[in-house]
């Protein structure tokens, strides 16, 4: 089976079939049925966390990637962190390091989904990049609306490694909205946000994995189509998932850590929300290095790996995780943007989803 084949099955096994119900922007979330012009993201759920700042990819080739992300995908080039080439995505990074050169570096498992402004023009870049490069990056086009629309975009990295798909966001002023949080460098971009990441797990493990989120970063977890999706929201202008979805070839982490894990970076509300999720992930034993509150606070970071199962305390999920306060010196908007106002530390109801969380943890 062919590269852009393998991927197309892919994408059908973890994302769904109909990828056309699924991942429209009008039809994909619940608050998107209908027809209406639609300008801003809905209240998120009280406990959402707040940004999903990057993951962290293995390419072969530096500058083909590059080129890809750039030329083709139309994002931004950002300056360099950590030996890593940064490529953003509305708030959000992909960064981008040569294979080989990080021994405990994964590839990321699942899925990206983007929104753009002009899916045309997306399409055109890569047609275009297809033509100069020699590589096929264009698995798939949907065209569900009208012929010559672009109403979904399946894209393969030139290394087969990654998969995104790409929908234009809806119209109505949702771009201008989304751009309104964006350093004024990234407004005139044609990418929006990523807006969706998924991740597998082993089948039956999704309970645990929720109960994991939940206890150990407080975080909102809501049952979607897809699997269960940890929430993300900077307020009106950007909601994220990080989905996590049940598969039969995926298998329960071993009594060890693997050598080589995919790594993701999040970012919580506040300093005290950081605090939080330390405390109860260094009692656990979580916390990779064993820093003090003193190392973490100085450093508005801590990292973990491992995620057991609180009812058991079976590790449900292997995944490099980068926790972060938002006064991070690598927070990547503008700092008056980083608190959103209704996450202001007071106790507010459960919404619909935390509902449905607690549903979920009594069955």
């Amino acid at each position: 089976m062919g590269i852009m084949a393998s991927a197309l099955q892919m994408v059908e096994n973890v994302m769904g079939k109909i990828v056309q119900g699924l991942l429209m922007p009008k039809v994909a979330p619940d608050w998107y049925a209908g027809t209406r012009r639609l300008t801003e993201f809905p209240e998120a759920a009280a406990d959402s966390l707040l940004l999903m700042g990057f993951v962290t990819l293995e390419v072969p080739d530096m500058e083909v990637a590059m080129n890809f992300f750039i030329n083709g995908l139309g994002a931004k080039e950002q300056s360099e962190v950590d030996g890593a080439r940064v490529v953003q995505i509305g708030a959000s990074q992909l960064r981008l390091v040569p294979s080989g050169s990080r021994n405990d570096l994964a590839e990321w498992p699942g899925q990206f989904y983007i929104w753009v402004e002009d899916s045309k023009q997306t399409l055109s870049c890569c047609q275009a990049f297809e033509k100069s490069s020699g590589s096929r990056v264009i698995a798939e086009v949907h065209h569900i609306k009208e012929e010559g629309a672009a109403d979904a975009i399946l894209l393969q990295d030139p290394s087969g490694q990654n998969c995104f798909v790409v929908n234009q966001a809806p119209v109505g002023g949702m771009a201008r909205t989304m751009r309104s949080v964006l350093p004024g460098t990234d407004k005139a971009s044609n990418v929006l946000a990523l807006l969706g990441v998924t991740h597998p797990i082993p089948t039956g493990q999704a309970g645990g994995v929720v109960r994991f989120y939940s206890e150990f970063l407080g975080a909102a977890v809501s049952k979607t189509k897809q699997g269960y999706a940890l929430d993300f929201s900077l307020g009106k202008a950007l909601h994220q998932t990080l989905t996590f979805v049940e598969d039969d070839d995926t298998e329960l982490p071993g009594e060890t850590p693997g050598e080589k894990l995919a790594e993701v970076c999040l970012y919580l509300v506040s300093m005290q929300k950081l605090k939080e999720a330390y405390e109860k992930c260094s009692k656990a034993g979580l916390v990779e290095g064993e820093p003090s509150w003193e190392d973490v606070e100085k450093r508005r970071e801590f990292c973990f790996s491992r995620c057991p199962d609180p009812a058991d305390k079976k590790v449900v999920l292997d995944l490099r995780h980068r926790i972060r306060a938002p006064d991070h010196e690598q927070w990547p908007l503008p700092k008056d943007l980083s608190m959103r106002a209704e996450f202001s530390g007071a106790e507010r109801k459960l919404s619909h989803l935390k509902l449905e969380q607690a549903e979920f943890f009594r069955s």
